[in-house]
């Protein structure tokens, strides 16, 4: 049985780890320490990675890899709560953005994951990272990590930032 921990709460993920013997798995997280949202991983879970042998691999969706892509989101939410509507529902929420206007959410960047990636690498380590795009669990992705055909671009920035060919391949 594989033990996917992205979606729970970061009591459950220290639960889990607490009481499981095989390794654990975050296919689509990243890290709380870069941007505080609640399904993003907490340091102490990523630094717990290494002893139960677990992987985070860091996604790409853009509130959990951008602080101002959270806050927009935060106060597309609220506005929704308080215009009466479940900010959960994603079938009304387009519609709520067309007639309530201003600014889009900002854009997420190849370097917004780059930090996050850089942090469980030094949370976690090497051999407990990977890659979880999650592109068919968002609308928007980060510009210049629209697909996997652009992974080149984040392997290339983490060159450009010293990391090895052979961390590189870890991390694919």
């Amino acid at each position: 049985m594989l033990v996917d921990l992205s979606h729970v709460a970061a009591t459950t993920m220290r639960d889990a780890l607490a009481t499981v013997a095989a390794p654990v798995l975050f296919t689509h997280s990243s890290c709380r320490a870069v941007t505080d949202h609640p399904r993003n991983v907490p340091d102490d879970v990523l630094a717990a990675l290494a002893g139960n042998g677990g992987v985070c691999m860091v996604t790409f969706v853009p509130q959990f890899v951008s602080s101002a892509a959270l806050d927009w989101d935060k106060a597309v939410r609220a506005e929704m709560a308080a215009a009466g509507l479940d900010p959960r529902d994603l079938e009304a929420r387009p519609a709520f953005l067309d007639a309530r206007g201003g600014p889009p959410c900002p854009s997420a960047t190849v370097a917004d994951v780059v930090a996050h990636v850089e942090h469980a690498r030094e949370v976690a380590g090497i051999d407990h990272i990977g890659i979880g795009g999650d592109f068919d669990g968002t609308p928007e992705l980060p510009v210049g990590l629209e697909d996997v055909s652009t992974y080149p671009a984040l392997f290339a920035e983490l060159l450009d930032r010293g990391w090895s060919e052979g961390e590189c391949a870890k991390l694919a």
